[in-house]
């Protein structure tokens, strides 16, 4: 047999073996150096650089600018506008104990199953207030000192709680843009305790839980900003609840009721990916989504890393024992499949799906970048090997 015979013959076998790269496991992947070495990189500076959150942020924020906002079916909302704030306060701060004991009262008096107030009530007047019998969440301000431990105003004036009465740390967190993402279900207190924000608070309220620990894994949440509430003025509250039907036919009847001030004196407007928002709709937001067990949990650093480095390797796969047009396609529809299932198991939302691009997006360029050099570096020997068989005087002779 010549050799003409022999190069005509490997020739095709060697050429489908290089576009199959069929080969072991731990073969394959150590062809695969420059992509397990960019997975590494990019985890590693990743990790440091808190990427796949802030990635993943940003597209919630997208999908939260997009989405249809629901109604809430088990929160409402009632504010103290500029309005309120002038003809039933005065406009002065604090607020009139006795005039906002008697908005309670009336909001009481429809039967809620719990009232979450989100009002300032620090101040010594508040401590003689009248307070409804309902369950009621009442919100606090607090200081965050060098320890990480917070400080409380306690609520009504300092005295002790009501029976079905409990506080909660109203505090809104924002993040290194000055935007009010979500919030954190509980704090540590100076003296060591835990307490929860109000809607945590709330929901643990309604629920009745035993006596186990506030602690609570993945204690940082996000919100999607997905509800939109019935929203009542306090004025109008005060006015209807004058009518004998108030009681039977209220819209707060069962639910749970939000107070908080809209006037510009309380200062308590933030910026939100849902454009500006009061706190007391922040607190609207927390309360409905715990009840609803729709808040985001933040997600874990070790998890994040593993599935990163999943999601690479198995687009090192696909390129090492795929052919390259094959590997190519699937490694496209690899990008938003890995984003979009990875988010899933970190954020449980599927809107939450930027994390994982620019990784497979930066291993599927060093894997084309591979093949091509492979494949020049194949095509310029088999060059080389036919210009010499052409050139072969033994060859020509023949």
């Amino acid at each position: 047999m010549s050799i003409d015979d022999i190069v005509d013959r490997e020739l095709p076998r060697i050429e489908k073996l290089l576009e199959n790269q069929k080969s072991g496991f731990f073969a394959g992947l150590s062809r695969s150096t420059p992509a397990v070495s960019v997975i590494t990189l990019f985890v590693f500076l990743f990790q440091i650089r808190s990427i796949p959150e802030k990635l993943a942020t940003q597209s919630l924020d997208s999908s939260i600018a997009v989405q249809q906002k629901s109604l809430a079916q088990s929160v409402q909302l009632v504010v103290i506008d500029d309005a309120d704030y002038l003809a039933l306060f005065s406009g002065s701060s604090p607020l009139n104990p006795s005039v906002f004991s008697q908005l309670l009262m009336a909001i009481a008096a429809a039967k809620p199953r719990a009232l979450v107030v989100d009002i300032d009530t620090s101040a010594s007047s508040f401590a003689v207030m009248e307070v409804p019998s309902v369950p009621t969440v009442w919100a606090m301000d607090g200081e965050e000192r060098t320890n990480g431990k917070f400080a409380e105003l306690r609520p009504l004036g300092g005295r002790q709680l009501p029976p079905r009465a409990i506080a909660a740390l109203a505090l809104v967190p924002n993040d290194d843009r000055e935007i009010v993402r979500g919030y954190r279900r509980t704090y540590e207190l100076e003296d060591g305790s835990v307490i929860a924000s109000p809607g945590y608070a709330v929901s643990r309220l309604l629920t009745s839980p035993s006596s186990q620990s506030l602690m609570h894994f993945r204690n940082e949440r996000f919100l999607d900003f997905r509800y939109r509430f019935m929203t009542s003025k306090a004025s109008a509250v005060l006015a209807d609840s004058k009518y004998p039907l108030w009681k039977d036919i209220s819209i707060f009847k069962d639910q749970v009721v939000v107070i908080g001030g809209t006037y510009r004196a309380a200062r308590d407007r933030h910026a939100t990916p849902a454009g500006l928002l009061y706190g007391s709709q922040i607190v609207a937001q927390e309360a409905e989504s715990e009840i609803d067990g729709t808040s985001i949990p933040s997600a874990g650093r070790w998890l994040t890393g593993l599935l990163m480095v999943l999601g690479g390797l198995v687009t090192v796969a696909i390129y090492r024992w795929s052919n390259l047009r094959l590997a190519f396609l699937l490694s496209l529809l690899l990008i938003p499949f890995l984003s979009i299932v990875s988010n899933w198991i970190l954020f449980h939302r599927l809107a939450a799906w930027g994390a994982m691009v620019p990784l497979v997006s930066a291993v599927i360029v060093v894997e084309l970048y591979a093949k091509a050099s492979l494949y020049l570096d194949f095509y310029k020997k088999i060059s080389a090997l036919r210009f010499s068989r052409n050139f072969d005087p033994e060859a020509s002779s023949d």
